[in-house]
């Protein structure tokens, strides 16, 4: 597993840095409170970008483990400053979310630890900068999350707050 990461990361490095010379897109990590995962973002203009994300959650802080894939739509609004931008927009997730939910009757309790489908709906809002003289792009973002799988929409807690580096 360890081998694998470390391969997909060189891959990443390697290959943003050749996509973000194209100026068209870049592709790089997103870091979490509890987890992490890979972004990729697809400008359409300067104004629109398409941005995936493969995420992994509750791996450090929150209970329960997830993994999902997001679809975002962006627009980007270019502050004073061109190297600066604010974000926002929405999309979709799905995945799978081991919520590690507990039940208690009378005396006993019971963990629920089974992994269930999640699907349901993302926003995203954020400050992004990019470097005029290397290949390099920074942001932060918060991107809060409804799952509309389960008992019912619900609060998607994993991967709310996000460093990104394409």
């Amino acid at each position: 597993m360890k081998k694998l990461m470390l391969f997909l990361g060189t891959a990443l490095l390697v290959f943003s840095t050749w996509v973000a010379q194209a100026q068209s897109g870049a592709i790089g990590l997103r870091a979490t409170p509890d987890g992490g995962g890979f972004t990729g973002k697809a400008y359409m203009s300067r104004y629109l970008a398409f941005e995936g994300q493969l995420n992994f959650g509750g791996l450090l802080s929150l209970p329960g483990e997830s993994f999902t894939a997001v679809a975002l739509l962006e627009a980007h609004i270019p502050l004073p400053d061109p190297s600066w931008r604010l974000i926002f927009g929405g999309g979709l997730h799905g995945g799978v979310w081991d919520n590690g939910r507990w039940y208690r009757y009378r005396d006993e309790v019971w963990i629920d630890d089974r992994a269930q489908p999640i699907f349901g709906v993302d926003a995203i809002g954020g400050v992004e900068y990019i470097f005029k003289n290397i290949p390099l792009g920074l942001s932060a973002d918060i991107k809060p999350a409804i799952n509309f799988t389960g008992g019912g929409p619900e609060f998607f807690n994993h991967n709310v707050f996000g460093l990104s580096a394409r």
